[in-house]
């Protein structure tokens, strides 16, 4: 972690490392996307999430699950457009695509997983509670995909009074170039994109 942000009040949101996204057996591995940036950034966030924890920061687990019982109608419009179905989506509830990458470093005792069901991690109620029960004023933005969840999740935190920064290398796409605008608009609009090391 950088040495400049306060450990007491910093969180880092790890979103969406799941087997769907990230493991070659997964949804979009099968699909024959290139899967190997996003588990290089899966090693940057285990990094991150160790460097975190020895500096007393709060470490939160963000993943999605999709399926015709939780999501809302705008992404059900999109289900045949990508192959899926209401009983087979991306990261279904409750199939192994839903679950923690392998690779990733599980919660430790005491660090929540939380579920959310749209990109923003913030639909999830408990998760602004918790950060501002525990005084967090900063959220580091880890995961996969940067376009879409990564990207959502800062803009929304800047939108609730919180100081994001998104790292470049503990966050990952498929599709690089489509990942590096929303990066650098979430870096002149709503947080901290560091150039350099994590």
């Amino acid at each position: 972690m950088s040495q400049s942000a306060n450990p007491a009040a910093t969180a880092v949101l790890v979103v969406d490392v799941q087997n769907d996204f990230v493991d070659d057996r997964g949804r979009v591995g099968r699909s024959g996307a290139d899967m190997r940036p996003l588990q290089e950034a899966t090693s940057e966030i285990n990094r991150l999430i160790t460097a975190a924890r020895e500096a007393g920061a709060r470490v939160f687990y963000i993943a999605v699950e999709h399926g015709g019982k939780v999501d809302l109608p705008p992404y059900q419009a999109r289900y045949a457009r990508r192959e899926m179905t209401p009983d087979d989506t991306l990261c279904h509830e409750g199939t192994w695509g839903a679950e923690l990458y392998s690779a990733l470093l599980p919660p430790a005792t005491g660090e929540p997983k939380l579920v959310k069901h749209g990109y923003d991690a913030f639909q999830i109620p408990e998760l602004e509670r918790a950060l501002l029960e525990s005084g967090i004023r900063t959220v580091v933005v880890t995961g996969v995909v940067t376009e879409l969840c990564v990207s959502a999740t800062a803009i929304s935190a800047f939108a609730r009074g919180l100081f994001p920064a998104v790292h470049r290398a503990p966050t990952a796409t498929t599709a690089p170039r489509a990942g590096r605008s929303p990066l650098d608009s979430t870096g002149s609009g709503a947080g901290h994109v560091p150039a350099g090391p994590v």
